[in-house]
């Protein structure tokens, strides 16, 4: 049986990530931190599980009710892994397209490029108005959040490993 799941469409996670860099003020990420943003955009019930300061509690709680648009993840830590080359093959299509810095993505940084969005897919970003709280937690709230180190984003979702991390 044939069954579709967004997280494994290209085209959908080019939407994610030019939606979560769109939002963010800088319009660029690191690579971890996009790639632990995905994971929480697709599954947003996952934030429970996440150790979020305590100004993002209300929001933690409010998505952590939602179930998943798509299914539940059986293990976030794992899936995450299994992701890195979907994420890597989405993020290089982004750059023979022309909207993701070529040289950046080679520092593990994702960045846009001054190449304006097509209308349709602005036109989509705005009309996605059941995500728009999510994506702006996820873009700015959380992305503001160092990613290694003590109290890093990745300490505090578990999601990918820490202890080596030079801080």
């Amino acid at each position: 049986m044939l069954v579709y799941h967004p997280t494994f469409d290209i085209n959908h996670g080019m939407f994610r990530m030019l939606r979560l860099l769109d939002v963010n003020p800088e319009h660029r990420m690191k690579w971890d931190m996009f790639r632990i943003l995905d994971l929480y955009y697709l599954f947003p019930n996952l934030l429970t599980n996440a150790q979020l300061p305590r100004a993002m509690t209300k929001q933690k709680r409010l998505f952590g009710k939602q179930d998943s648009k798509y299914t539940r993840v059986p293990a976030p830590r794992v899936f995450i892994q299994h992701m890195i080359g979907l994420h890597e093959s989405i993020a290089r299509s982004l750059i023979g397209k022309g909207f993701l810095d070529t040289k950046a993505f080679e520092e593990k940084l994702l960045q846009r490029t001054g190449l304006p969005l097509p209308i349709e897919l602005r036109d989509a970003f705005d009309g996605s108005l059941d995500d728009r709280g999510l994506v702006y937690l996820l873009a700015v709230e959380l992305a503001s959040i160092p990613l290694s180190g003590p109290g890093g984003l990745k300490e505090r979702t578990g999601l990918l490993e820490h202890r080596y991390d030079a801080v």
